[in-house]
């Protein structure tokens, strides 16, 4: 499922993390995360009326026969759902997570396709719910895990709750610790020690998602780095980021 997501509940995070930190240390006021239902985060709808109830068991009954099974109808429409979000077709995507839903309601990858449509439309709350609802069934997923960890990060880039900054640092650790290999669940670290102060953290992170990714760091990001700390191992210096 994991292969057409990777990091979609995106990070534009770089440089503005200087602008944040102060949003860190000087909120007194943490915003109120909503309440959330299924109801709330997946838009299907039962039918309301005879003629509607008629033509969605015709769809399920016919999908059924297509496929063998609703479990293997729903499957499709995750396929489906997934190239629609890679093409950024977002309605597409969301409606075809929908019919593959209706199919399978128990489909852990509708939750985990559905939190990443979320957040792609910059709706932390609908994605987390979602992605946390994937992660019950599946808590030693590291790419779940790092989805989940990213939507706090992005949430707490809007809303500055030092909370999600925790979270997504705790889940992040987790994910590296399952999978020692994935550069951007380090480069993800490095993000979450700058919001943090913690600098020299910050280098050992990201030195450890470069020599596994050259190409995943942001010289917006290393020069915000490099403005509070000077680089331990010499790979960047100022003068290159210029």
């Amino acid at each position: 499922m994991r292969k057409y997501m990777v990091v979609a509940v995106g990070l534009a995070l770089g440089i503005s993390a200087c602008n944040t930190q102060n949003a860190l240390t000087e909120s007194n006021n943490m915003p109120k995360h909503p309440t959330l239902s299924m109801a709330d985060v997946v838009p299907v709808m039962e039918p309301e009326t005879p003629e509607a109830k008629a033509k969605q068991e015709k769809f399920l009954q016919e999908n059924a026969d297509r496929f063998k099974s609703r479990k293997l109808a729903s499957e499709y429409y995750v396929l489906q759902a997934q190239r629609a979000f890679n093409d950024r077709k977002q309605d597409s995507a969301s409606y075809l997570f929908g019919r593959a839903y209706l199919m399978d309601s128990t489909n852990n990858d509708i939750f985990w396709g559905y939190g990443i449509v979320y957040g792609r439309e910059q709706k932390y709350d609908e994605a987390l719910f979602l992605l946390y609802r994937a992660l019950e069934k599946d808590k030693q997923n590291p790419r779940l895990l790092n989805d989940v960890a990213t939507s706090h990060l992005s949430r707490f880039y809007a809303k500055a709750d030092p909370e999600d900054l925790m979270q997504s640092r705790k889940l992040l650790e987790q994910a590296v610790q399952l999978s020692p290999n994935e550069a951007d669940a380090y480069y993800k670290l490095a993000i979450n020690c700058y919001y943090l102060r913690e600098y020299g953290s910050a280098w050992t992170y990201l030195h450890k998602s470069i020599q596994r990714d050259k190409e995943i760091a942001d010289k917006t990001f290393i020069a915000a780095l490099l403005e509070k700390k000077q680089d331990p191992q010499r790979v960047y210096t100022p003068q290159q980021m210029l």
